[in-house]
């Protein structure tokens, strides 16, 4: 991903996510906090009926009280539309829209 494709996307992002790259290739990466771990499993339970639903399967990463997402369109190696898409769809679970 060149500088000016990055710039492009970065409005793209919703608040408080990162683009990390791991072996050059771009993910999206957000940790949420919770004020129990139960909040936080059952964010991680939303999260996995959400990624069924979309065919698209993000990393969760679950601590006492916070969840770390971790998504990017493996079989691109690329940030796709899905990514982005669900993205938004966290940040609707975790504000109780969803």
């Amino acid at each position: 991903m060149n500088p000016s494709e990055l710039e492009r996307i970065k409005d793209r992002i919703p608040s408080g996510w990162e683009i990390v790259f791991r072996e050059e290739i771009p993910f999206l990466e957000k940790t949420f906090r919770f004020n129990s771990y139960r909040s936080g499993f059952e964010f991680v339970i939303a999260l996995a009926v959400t990624a069924e639903k979309m065919n698209h399967h993000p990393d969760l990463t679950l601590r006492y009280d916070n969840v770390t997402v971790v998504v990017t369109t493996h079989s691109k190696k690329k940030l796709t539309d899905l990514d982005f898409s669900f993205a938004e769809k966290a940040e609707e679970i975790f504000a109780g829209r969803i």
